[in-house]
């Protein structure tokens, strides 16, 4: 009978293993969160030697080995799906192994069933089993801790060099999980008090020292490898920042408010289910409370079921709350950190259903429940998955679609900067975010930055579209930095006179376009007051912008255009108005055809008047040699030497043929 009920417990695991893949797999999202973009293309486009992340070590490397061996068999798609497979496949496992866990602990196959459901079809479990995240494969080295945490048999140092094993494969998925230490000091002292009358302190002592050294050694390796081999750490700082990277962004963890207690509730809830996750919470606590009530069993049924249910609780107790103090503290509504915590709370649910009789109301109840928060979660995910509906996939085609590779994008985080090139081929960007990480949370290192871009976008004779978010960043960003809105205003203030608005339809956000520099050249030319408009200067000192672009020329000084795309044609004379404080008085403008070459026979020479006064110069063009063709750059030297005096140029302008 024993024999035929393990056979038994075994085919319910492999039909759950094999069911839960058809409920996974449909449902596979093609919304992707931060992280799951952030390795696909890191997998796609990195060697493996880069792919090492100090959080989740193996999760990079595995990506590429899936991707190579999903190429080897044919398969000629990216790395999403390949990752995806391997998370469904994980979690659909994990689910069997608990399964197993559970009745082991149990006896039973009722409570075994709905208790291993239970977190499989929890929003978080699902749908990170169904994403590119490496919780789902972290979880299952959890399970299979939990199963040997949990085995109601004396421990053995087999056992625990496993238990060293399995934990170490759940650290190198994610750093955090070294957490589980503490439960499993619990486990160990308990064994050490049972066990040391009849073993002995040192064989005790021995087999849980195989349980340290095999946990040391699966994750000190190849921590060691990338940091002194891969990366070529030298030095003990090095390596400390390298592992310590998320903790130094000051952007988790902090005091415990009421925000935190209000972030931790949503956190929970989403984790159980989106929406009514607290509902379901009530449920499954209504479920307890009718068994624990007394209700469905007999008082033989119960002294059975206390005998069948001899799980150490502390452990089980010590990982939810050495979990839950962590990541309550650290980001209380992230729903991914919580999915480490539903196997020990569904064997500790289990324990209570158990109280219940075979296949009573309670269980069925329990079973239902499950059901339907089923239900209500392939809605959501099924939704959430839908590319249709992805607010970030229609904001990064909607740029694109108004944009030209060549343009920048300016956008508020980081999701946007794996959108546009992952979807849209977009290569030329930079958000908000990005700039502040870059610069150590200063804004005027941040600021700095988004200036040389647009500079640099600008003299490349691009476009540039700006996030409204990005020029009025939400309170949160702007608190987290210790930033002021005056001061973002200041940064974008030299490109608000010619700042478009994109007119979005909602519900897109707000986007701003700073226009081409051919665009500019067509309309209304280059007027310097705030920003040199993407031309720039060389041989020059002193730069600034006061009442015009102002510098003091010193030998062969020349200001350069951005690039351009004008039909000779179409243009007739160029005016330039500036004013000119040196004794020089030879100014000369050069222009470029498709070659891009400046050289004396593409120019021509015009003559200063000899006052320090703004004049209009208007040079024409119609006559000009080489003035022909395609014009792709213009060169205006505004004395031919400089002698210590300002030249101040207020505006360059084009005449148009009628």
């Amino acid at each position: 009978m024993a024999f035929a009920s393990l056979r038994n417990n075994r085919l319910i695991a492999a039909a759950i293993f094999i069911a839960l893949p058809l409920l996974y797999l449909p449902t596979l999202t093609q919304v992707h969160t931060f992280d799951a973009l952030s390795y696909v293309t890191s997998v796609e486009r990195k060697p493996w030697t880069e792919l090492f992340h100090p959080h989740h070590l193996a999760y990079g490397p595995l990506g590429s080995l899936m991707l190579a061996l999903s190429s080897a068999l044919g398969y000629d798609g990216g790395a999403a799906l390949p990752m995806q497979l391997v998370n469904a496949v994980a979690g659909a496992l994990g689910v069997a192994l608990l399964y197993l866990t559970v009745h082991t602990a149990t006896g039973r196959d009722d409570v075994a069933l709905s208790a291993a459901l239970l977190p499989g079809v929890t929003y978080a479990y699902w749908y990170y089993a169904i994403e590119i995240e490496v919780y789902t494969l972290a979880t299952f080295f959890l399970i299979v801790c939990l199963a040997l945490l949990t085995r109601p048999t004396p421990w053995t140092a087999r056992r625990c060099l496993a238990l060293g094993i399995a934990q170490g494969g759940a650290v190198l998925f994610h750093q955090t999980n070294v957490l589980l230490c503490a439960p499993i000091a619990l486990s160990a002292l308990a064994d050490l008090r049972t066990a040391r009358n009849i073993d002995g302190v040192g064989t005790v002592a021995r087999r849980w020292t195989r349980y340290a050294t095999a946990l040391t050694l699966i994750v000190a390796l190849p921590y060691l490898y990338v940091m002194l081999v891969v990366s070529n750490f030298r030095t003990i700082d090095e390596m400390f920042a390298w592992l310590m990277e998320y903790a130094r962004t000051g952007w988790w963890g902090g005091p415990l408010t009421v925000e935190t207690f209000a972030s931790l509730g949503a956190g929970l809830s989403d984790t159980l289910a989106q929406p009514w996750g607290g509902w379901f919470y009530l449920a499954f606590g209504g479920i307890v409370a009718w068994v624990w009530g007394g209700y469905s069993r007999s008082p033989d049924d119960n002294r059975d079921s206390v005998q069948k249910t001899r799980v150490a609780l502390a452990p089980l107790i010590a990982w939810l709350a050495t979990y839950g103090a962590f990541f309550a503290w650290w980001e209380p509504d992230n729903i991914e950190f919580w999915i480490a915590s539903l196997p020990p709370a569904s064997l500790l649910f289990a324990t209570a259903l158990a109280r219940a009789r075979p296949w009573s109301a309670p269980i069925w109840t329990s079973l239902a429940v499950v059901g339907i928060m089923a239900w209500v979660n392939y809605g959501s995910i099924v939704q959430r998955g839908d590319p249709a509906t992805d607010l970030q996939r229609l904001i990064a085609r909607e740029l694109a679609a108004r944009s030209t590779p060549a343009d920048l994008l300016i956008v508020p985080d980081g999701l946007q900067e794996l959108y546009l090139p992952y979807y849209e081929r977009r290569e030329n960007f930079l958000s908000l975010n990005q700039a502040l990480f870059d610069s150590g949370g200063s804004w005027d290192g941040a600021c700095a930055a988004i200036r040389s871009r647009i500079a640099t976008a600008q003299h490349a004779g691009a476009a540039v579209m700006i996030a409204d978010e990005a020029i009025r960043p939400p309170s949160r960003v702007l608190n987290r930095h210790g930033i002021t809105q005056s001061q973002v205003d200041a940064c974008f203030a030299p490109y608000r006179a010619t700042l478009a608005d994109l007119a979005f339809i909602e519900p897109l956000p707000s986007y701003w376009r700073l226009p081409s520099a051919t665009e500019m050249a067509l309309a209304d030319g280059w007027t310097f007051e705030q920003d040199t408009m993407g031309w720039q200067a060389f041989n020059v000192t002193g730069e600034r912008l006061n009442g015009g672009w102002r510098f003091q020329p010193g030998i062969d000084p020349a200001l350069v255009s951005p690039l351009l795309n004008l039909d000779a044609r179409r243009v007739i004379a160029i005016e330039i108005r500036m004013a000119n404080d040196t004794r020089a008085r030879d100014a000369q403008l050069f222009y470029a055809g498709i070659d891009g070459a400046l050289t004396e026979e593409h120019s021509i020479r015009w003559e200063l008047a000899e006052t320090a006064e703004s004049l209009t110069y208007t040079i024409d063009l119609r006559e000009a040699p080489g003035w022909n063709g395609v014009i792709t750059r213009l060169r205006i030297d505004p004395v031919g030497m400089g002698d210590g005096g300002e030249i101040r140029i207020e505006w360059v302008r084009l005449h148009l043929a009628p």
